[in-house]
Parts: C-alpha cells; sequence; structure tokens
C-alpha cells in the first residue's frame, strides 16, 4: 500500500532522512522505531505532505504522494494523528471530531461517529466539553478519534503513548490494535518499544537518519541491538 523509496529530507543544512526505505502492505501495523532525532516524525510529516523530499518517492498505491498538498493526501486515505495530539481546545468534542471529516459529506459519518464513541465511550461521555478541558489521556483519544472520522486508508499514529500514565498506556495500544483488526492499515512511531512491537506485524529501527534493522516485530524484540538500546537491556 505505501512504498517509500530512497528518501532525502533536509531542514535547512540538517540531513535529517538519508535515503531511507520501507513499506507498508494493506492490512499491517509497522512500527518505526528509534531515538529522539533519529527522523521518526520527519518520516510521517513527509509521508503526510508537511514536508518536502529532496530526493526519493512516497507512493500510496498507484499515487505518488511526494508532490502532493496534505489536503490532497489526505482526500487519497491518509491521515496523520500528529505527536502532541494538537486537538482544538476551544472546539467542543464533537466539533473536534467533526473537523476530522471536513472532506466528507456530511451525511456519510454518522456511523464513524457510533465506530469513534464504541472505541472511545469517554468522548461521547464529553461530547459538549471542550478539548482544551480533557485529561492527556482524553485528548489523545480525541486525537485519534479526529483522524479516523477522516475514513483513513492508512493511518499515521506518531508517539501516542507520550506523556500518558501506564494504565492508559496500555488502553491505548489496545485500541490502536482493535482499529487495525477493522481494516485499518497502521504506521505507528513509537519510542515505547515494548509496546509497540507486541502488536505489530513488522518494524524498521532508525538511526540518525538511517534504517538500520527491519524485520518481523518478533524477531526485533529478541535482536541485541534493540533490546539494549530500546528494551532496557
Amino acid at each position: 500500500m505505501l512504498r517509500v523509496e530512497g528518501l532525502h529530507v533536509y531542514y535547512g543544512a540538517i540531513h535529517a532522512l538519508k535515503g531511507i526505505s520501507f513499506s507498508v502492505a494493506e492490512g499491517e501495523l509497522v512500527t518505526l522505531l528509534g531515538a529522539n532525532g533519529a527522523g521518526k516524525t520527519t518520516a510521517l510529516k513527509t509521508i503526510s505532505g508537511l514536508l518536502r523530499p529532496r530526493a526519493g518517492t512516497v507512493a500510496l498505491e498507484e499515487h505518488a504522494l511526494e508532490e502532493l498538498g496534505p489536503h490532497e493526501i489526505v482526500r487519497l486515505g491518509v491521515v496523520h494523528v500528529p505527536e502532541g495530539r494538537k486537538i482544538f481546545p476551544r472546539f467542543t468534542v464533537l466539533e473536534n471530531l467533526k473537523a476530522g471529516a471536513y472532506a466528507r459529506r456530511a451525511s456519510s459519518i454518522r456511523e464513524d461517529f457510533d465506530f469513534v464513541f464504541t472505541l472511545f465511550p469517554r468522548l461521547k461521555e464529553r461530547a459538549r466539553q471542550m478539548g482544551g478541558t480533557l485529561s492527556g489521556g482524553e485528548q489523545q483519544m480525541l486525537a485519534i478519534g479526529r483522524g479516523l472520522m477522516a475514513k483513513p486508508k492508512l493511518l499515521l499514529l506518531d508517539e501516542p503513548s507520550m506523556g500518558l500514565a501506564p494504565l492508559l498506556v496500555e488502553q491505548i495500544f489496545a485500541t490502536i490494535r482493535a482499529i487495525n483488526q477493522q481494516g485499518v492499515t497502521i504506521l505507528l512511531v513509537e519510542q515505547n518499544a515494548a509496546m509497540a512491537l507486541s502488536i505489530s506485524e513488522r518494524g524498521y529501527v532508525l538511526e540518525t537518519g538511517t534504517v538500520i534493522l527491519e524485520g518481523k516485530a518478533s524477531d526485533l524484540v529478541t535482536s541485541d541491538r534493540v533490546r539494549q538500546a530500546y528494551l532496557g537491556g
């Protein structure tokens, strides 16, 4: 479904991605692992059109994405849930969810509200509450729910566990797995390597803008290099 090949991305003179290549098949849940500054978020921003590569290609099925704007990429089915949630704090929960469906006809989104509220019953309870008054965990639920309202073929999730209590982390990851099992393809960026690999089919490890390891999640979990760097030895 998604093919990234030879991707080079710069921030000014800083070479952030150095020719990385990876793929995500339809229906997969794939994780990008790496320390801060490895290039994980840059990869997602490039896929979703927020950054332009200097070289390389990004393709969703038969569509080349690297020259398209973010709004065009969303209409093709690629939806980015950014690091730090980035909800609209002065919108209600319901208004935030409606914003996620801005590119769709209003008559077609009722079932998606039901799907989001089934995944996150707390959001239904707080439908009229301002987004900025929600807890961190609730805001993360809202950010994912808003992304789902765009009806993604491919969902890009950037650090969904950041800043959450352990119990909420487990809940968020269980929900991500449930979303994937409903047929949504997911590319997950996450520093919690153990949790990410536990729900993924495959993974790639980035280091200073380069893919240094790739393979099945079960193989990466047992890799000495991954265990020492990301799994506490």
